[in-house]
């Protein structure tokens, strides 16, 4: 992603109730903006992240808080650069826990096989451990910006998943005569 601008959005909250500061914190950690301080964050200028910040700095204001949302339109060049890196940092750091994840449930597939625990219950239940790691990535890939170094990693590691998911479920259907492949 080439950097066309940034984006800085400060903001203050009133110590209670503090639900209000948790919700915003984890809005934004959900954007995947980068904190530079306590209650300052910077992300590069993209129109959805703008509208949800938007949102945000409304609902900070009606329950008394103060906000800024600056556009600048140039950093230094060291300052990008390390704005850059901490946010791929913080993806990478996504993306290994992706992968560990993933990794158990190939392994449990893996086990389900030895073990021939071949059962439409076991589909079920390896079909929604997919589905959370699908949706899991998708969140991690919407806010990796700058396309960070494991990114491909955690992509091939979905497809083997689902790869591994589609040959197990093959094996089911073929032991409960669904299906003519042997």
């Amino acid at each position: 992603m080439q950097v066309i601008g940034w984006m800085i959005f400060s903001f203050k909250i009133p110590s209670e109730p503090s639900s209000i500061r948790v919700r915003v914190w984890r809005n934004l950690k959900t954007m995947g903006v980068h904190y530079l301080q306590q209650s300052v964050c910077i992300f590069p200028t993209n129109e959805e992240l703008i509208n949800k910040v938007k949102k945000l700095q409304l609902h900070i204001q009606e329950n008394g808080g103060e906000t800024s949302l600056l556009k600048i339109d140039k950093l230094s060049s060291s300052s990008e650069n390390e704005v850059i890196q901490s946010l791929n940092q913080e993806r990478i750091e996504e993306y290994k826990e992706f992968l560990k994840e993933s990794k158990k449930f190939l392994m449990e597939i893996d086990e389900e096989t030895k073990e021939e625990n071949f059962s439409f219950g076991e589909i079920e239940e390896n079909e929604a451990a997919l589905e959370r790691l699908q949706k899991w990535v998708l969140k991690i890939q919407k806010r990796d910006f700058f396309q960070c170094e494991l990114q491909q990693q955690a992509v091939t590691r979905i497809e083997e998943c689902n790869s591994a998911l589609d040959k197990f479920m093959e094996k089911v259907y073929m032991l409960e005569g669904l299906t003519n492949k042997k």
